[in-house]
């Protein structure tokens, strides 16, 4: 039996997790996760509080779009864990305000989360019938996998540790449900070499090392998002525009705007930014954000409110959308930056996914499947198809 560690708890990592609890227990347990983030979802993550126990934002994916018959088998799995998205959807022109419905490709499920918290998608993959914990799996919140290392023996652990250099876990197999550990914009954020990179250049392992360099080569469409929350007059504003999902058009500063009902005379608003303006932001993480909070990432704070009243003022330039200041939105204006949310580029093979030697495996949205590459479905689909392969190395 191997043990087994996952880097991530979003949607890839939870779809691993399962896929690999209810098909080979007997040959993977434990499964741990480790997740930055205060909960499930990585980039399909929502936002709560204690003090506002209504409010519910999902600030990075407001919903997932569902095509193919891998994906539509792993819904059908979870039942009631999911929930279809009907909220309008529309192309806003950013000069001037025009709206354009857009349409839903055919054979395209839209779905968010139980309870429209696309978190619970994650949340729910790694639970069975009775709502309860899949029994050979694991979660570890607000932990970051800082250092990795490996013995050269075949029977070796890997070996997991955090910030201070302290072990926080082992295992037989690693899985990086996400390319974080592995990419080279570790440096820029978090400082030093790349986790996976330092290991793998203690073991030589040729399919591990191919796989770091097609990894390596792909980049990263980032996107600032504008966390905001409000009430009574201004939510009723909000919630009487013709659309609840909207492209942003020909604009400089803004891409996307997500409005999420709370409830009655409530609800929650993310502005997403283009990439342009994000890349050229690129110092900014969001004092809240799991990068600085946990990961200690260097962020230039005195950007964090500038940043937050341009998207705010780029927002008041669009006619016919609700006029704010900040003192109007109950909670917020908070910012938070996805640094690799969209993966650009060559997607990592399937035959370089899992790399039987080295006991490692990658899994997420920027592995090739038969999805689109940064989308929800190819990180669910990729984590059923990286399971399956692992699976059928217990054969060989």
């Amino acid at each position: 039996m191997s043990s087994v560690a996952i880097i991530g708890n979003g949607i890839a990592g939870a779809s691993v997790a399962r896929r690999l609890a209810l098909t080979r227990p007997d040959a993977f347990s434990p499964i741990s996760l480790y997740e930055i983030g205060r909960g499930p979802g990585g980039r399909a993550a929502t936002r709560r509080t204690r003090s506002i126990p209504e409010l519910r934002i999902n600030h990075g994916a407001p919903y997932a779009d569902i095509s193919t018959r891998t994906g539509r088998e792993m819904l059908a799995s979870l039942g009631d864990a999911t929930t279809a998205y009907t909220g309008p959807r529309c192309t806003l022109d950013g000069a001037t305000g025009a709206v354009a419905p857009r349409r839903q490709e055919p054979g395209t499920a839209l779905i968010t989360g139980r309870d429209g918290e696309m978190a619970n998608i994650a949340g729910d993959l790694l639970r069975d019938d009775e709502n309860r914990l899949l029994a050979p799996v694991t979660t570890h919140y607000s932990s970051m996998v800082r250092g990795l290392s490996r013995g050269r023996a075949s029977d070796d652990p890997w070996v997991l540790s955090d910030k201070n250099g302290e072990e926080i876990g082992r295992a037989d197999w690693l899985i990086a449900a996400g390319s974080g550990i592995a990419h080279p914009r570790w440096s820029a954020t978090f400082g030093g070499e790349p986790p996976l990179v330092g290991a793998a250049s203690d073991l030589g392992d040729a399919r591990l090392n191919d796989a770091l360099e097609v990894v390596a080569q792909q980049t990263a469409a980032p996107v600032l998002t504008v966390l905001l929350y409000c009430t009574g007059d201004l939510a009723a504003q909000w919630q009487s525009l013709a659309f609840r999902d909207a492209v942003v058009a020909d604009h400089a500063v803004l891409s996307k705007i997500s409005i999420q009902p709370c409830g009655e005379a409530r609800c929650a608003v993310v502005l997403h930014s283009t990439d342009d303006y994000a890349a050229g932001n690129a110092g900014v993480h969001g004092s809240s954000s799991s990068a600085a909070r946990v990961g200690d990432a260097s962020s230039d704070t005195a950007r964090e409110a500038a940043i937050i009243e341009e998207m705010l003022v780029a927002l008041d330039g669009i006619p016919g959308l609700p006029a704010a200041s900040n003192a109007d939105y109950a909670f917020g204006p908070l910012l938070h930056r996805w640094g690799n949310a969209f993966p650009q580029g060559e997607p990592l093979p399937q035959a370089l996914a899992v790399c039987p030697d080295a006991r490692v495996a990658f899994c997420g949205d920027y592995v090739r499947t038969d999805t689109r590459m940064g989308s929800c479905e190819s990180a669910l689909v990729s984590g059923v198809e990286v399971a399956d392969a692992m699976v059928g190395t217990c054969s060989r």
